[in-house]
């Protein structure tokens, strides 16, 4: 299961495929949690917090970007045949340039999963903690048939700050409730 594909080495974002398949395999093997079983987690390391619809798994991987490999850490939870995730790219410094590559490369690589480079993202406000106001961030939904012709849905969100790079995405073969999506990004908060 793909959830983007940079630019840059496809055995990387095969890896990268790998840790989602890993993840979402793990999360079925441990079914007995129950169906949208909200919970809050705070991730330190990556300065967010996230309310999920299961317990997440967590997983670390180098990714190659055009600019180059960077890290990225993973947060994810299943329901069903939805995926519920957070993908944290770090950079090596406050760098906007390069932030604004990554944020691109990772919108079109979500993008390329449903073969829909046609959807149109759309500004969103980010939530940050306590009395910090929002700040923007790019959102998509798309619908279409990946490579191997299975439908797929996806609904994500995208934003930068500092030295991270956030890709928050629920994707799906058939689109979750809408409440429910709307629930797990509207509730990601930059900590």
């Amino acid at each position: 299961m793909d959830i983007y594909l940079p630019s840059g080495d496809l055995l990387s974002m095969n890896r990268v495929v790998r840790v989602y398949v890993m993840l979402a395999a793990t999360m079925v093997l441990a079914a007995c949690s129950p169906r949208y079983d909200w919970r809050e987690v705070h991730d330190k390391d990556g300065a967010y917090a996230a309310t999920y619809p299961a317990k997440p798994t967590q997983d670390a991987r180098e990714v190659k970007f055009a600019s180059g490999p960077l890290p990225m850490r993973m947060q994810a939870a299943r329901v069903d045949a939805a995926l519920f995730a957070v993908g944290v790219v770090t950079l090596p410094s406050d760098d906007a340039t390069l932030r604004q590559t990554v944020l691109t490369e990772l919108q079109q690589g979500l993008l390329a999963n449903v073969n829909d480079a046609a959807a149109a993202p759309v500004q969103v406000m980010v939530r940050q903690a306590g009395d910090a106001p929002a700040i923007p961030g790019t959102g998509v939904s798309a619908q279409g048939k990946a490579s191997d012709k299975t439908e797929r849905y996806i609904s994500a969100r995208f934003v930068g700050r500092g030295n991270h790079v956030y890709q928050v995405v629920v994707l799906a073969t058939k689109a979750p409730p809408k409440d429910q999506v709307e629930q797990f990004l509207d509730a990601f908060t930059l900590e």
